[in-house]
């Protein structure tokens, strides 16, 4: 099955909030959060969580990487739920305290409010970005108990950002991936997003592709159960295959012009696109550093 609404994914397993800024709650006697999506959604995540956990609170909070649309509405959590560890791979503890990245994060998070204000053509009930302090540092092979019958295991997915983490539950077989194992739009095109090196992208992805996944659990919009989380696993890497060979060759057209690559490639993955989408200049960023990405590796080779 392929989801794209809010709502139960498996047994205890949740999306809360807007599919194109989400954020997971795993049920247990420690329930867990995954992921803070956007600042601005943060009372809305809340009141979500509250009516599934009926009285009960969240005990930890796993941030998958350091990006400002993953990690807006911590400083929220941190204040709702007083005591909820906040944990994450060693690189983002370290982004989280640069002036200059959380002032970027802040600045896009607002951008996200104007944009989803914009959009839905009503007043949010909005959160401004706060700043917030990492409890616990991640590993690969780290393990948390939730309770007695579901374990969270930790695995280190580099590619799309130097601090990406994917969290693996094993009794539900259920992979939050985020986009380690990329981001399909509407008609089945995946952007595969290796921002900070494609083979080392590639590397995390074979990693996630050998489990054994009935639930897959993606960044924004997306989430498969069943067969199709297999089937979408096993896409991914020709998807990436076939960005790095239409980006090279357009790279050799335009003479190596990444803002004429930039342009064409955006006509495809970013402006026919419906909302919920990036913000644009969140998702121009990205673009660039995908197109350097192939450039490097085809330069090397």
């Amino acid at each position: 099955m392929i989801i794209t609404q809010a709502g139960p994914l498996a047994k205890g397993l949740h999306m809360i909030g807007e599919p194109g800024a989400p954020v997971f709650l795993l049920e247990g006697e420690k329930p867990v959060i995954f992921d803070a999506g956007f600042a601005c959604m943060g009372p809305r995540y809340v009141r979500e969580i509250k009516e599934i956990l009926n009285g009960n609170q969240p005990v930890k909070l796993f941030l998958t990487h350091s990006h400002f649309d993953h990690c807006g509405a911590t400083g929220y959590f941190a204040q709702a739920y007083p005591g909820i560890e906040i944990a994450c791979s060693p690189y983002a503890e370290y982004v989280f305290t640069r002036p200059g990245a959380v002032q970027v994060i802040k600045q896009l998070n607002a951008v996200a409010e104007k944009m989803m204000a914009e959009n839905s053509g009503e007043e949010l009930d909005a959160a401004p970005f706060m700043p917030f302090e990492v409890g616990k540092v991640l590993k690969e092979g780290d393990e948390v108990r939730v309770s007695d019958s579901l374990t969270v295991q930790v695995l280190e997915t580099p590619g799309h950002t130097r601090d990406t983490l994917s969290y693996y539950i094993p009794e539900i077989k259920a992979l939050i991936a985020s986009e380690a194992a990329g981001i399909p739009n509407k008609d089945g095109y995946i952007i595969c997003d290796m921002l900070v090196d494609y083979d080392m992208y590639l590397d995390s992805l074979k990693k996630l592709v050998d489990l054994p996944v009935e639930v897959l659990v993606l960044g924004h919009i997306f989430a498969y159960t069943g067969e199709d989380s297999e089937q979408y696993l096993k896409r991914v890497p020709d998807q990436c295959e076939e960005f790095k060979n239409w980006v090279w060759d357009l790279l050799q057209e335009h003479d190596m012009d990444e803002k004429k690559v930039m342009a064409e490639v955006r006509k495809k993955e970013y402006d026919s696109e419906p909302f919920p989408k990036q913000p644009e200049p969140a998702y121009l960023l990205n673009l660039e550093a995908r197109i350097r990405a192939v450039a490097k590796k085809m330069t090397k080779e």
